[in-house]
């Protein structure tokens, strides 16, 4: 039996679901592409996945190569740094930002800035949910959020992963994301490896096993530049899953993106999904 990726498994039962009970948006839109042209997409609403992180298998798809280096330097740059200077992204070698850099070099009062805020008495909101894990497992508040309303307005882009929610059973840790908009063939191929990366970064240094990831997305969509090589890929061959090591870890805060290590990872063709905007 052929030894399948989990996240190849998802990912194409995501685009199969779109393919088969999706529609498409219609009238004015407010992405665009490069161009200026209108980027339209066909879209599903309400879409939950659980992914097994227990496992050193590195939450990659096969199907085409997905890029694994930037999505680590831009979970470092949110999580870590807690920045919203594109400045200091593109010194780690990340440029996902590029296209909604700010005339002050910043994204606005978003994502890193956001987490950065004092939690509970915490320096931060990741210092509040490793804080919780450590003192107060059995909690049912160990949340982050930066979705921000009274700020929103200030933000270069309101964020699209947005909460995270984060339980403790039997020593085993639970990580729920909420996402309001998911471009399936760029964005949440970087998120969802992004998330298993930092659930295995709190899992190591709270002491306790990752588990379950619970993904609930809102809007799951593929635009229409996207949509038939898209479908043509999630219907090619498959690879087996590479394996995901963390290197030098000391504690969360110490942690940096070469740190990650991904061994064995065999994929198919490469496939350049343009940007909406």
């Amino acid at each position: 039996m052929k030894n399948y990726s989990k996240f190849d498994i998802i990912y194409k039962e995501i685009v199969d679901t779109i393919a088969e009970k999706g529609i498409w948006s219609k009238g004015n839109v407010r992405t665009k592409y490069v161009d200026g042209s209108p980027a339209h997409y066909k879209s599903y609403i309400g879409y939950q996945f659980r992914l097994d992180n227990s496992s050193e298998e590195a939450h990659l798809i096969t199907s085409r190569f997905a890029p694994n280096k930037a999505p680590i330097r831009e979970l470092y740059w949110i999580w870590i740094m807690q920045s919203n200077n594109v400045d200091e992204l593109n010194k780690i070698g990340c440029k996902f930002w590029d296209e909604w850099k700010q005339a002050d070099g910043t994204i606005g009062k978003a994502y890193g800035y956001q987490i950065a805020k004092e939690t509970f008495g915490q320096k931060s909101q990741l210092h509040y949910i490793i804080n919780e894990l450590k003192n107060n497992p059995n909690s049912r508040r160990i949340m982050t959020e930066i979705w921000i309303p009274d700020e929103l307005n200030q933000m270069a882009l309101t964020p699209c992963v947005h909460l995270t929610q984060w339980s403790v059973i039997n020593g085993k840790l639970y990580l729920e994301v909420r996402q309001r908009s998911c471009d399936v063939a760029l964005g949440l191929v970087a998120n969802v490896f992004q998330y298993a990366v930092l659930h295995k970064l709190v899992a190591l240094e709270c002491g306790l096993e990752a588990a379950e990831i619970i993904w609930n997305i809102h809007n799951v969509h593929i635009y229409d530049r996207h949509y038939d090589a898209l479908i043509k890929q999630v219907n090619s061959e498959t690879f087996a899953p590479a394996v995901l090591k963390i290197n030098n870890f000391t504690n969360i805060f110490e942690f940096k993106p070469d740190d990650i290590e991904i061994l064995n990872y065999k994929y198919g063709e490469k496939v350049n999904y343009e940007v909406a905007i």
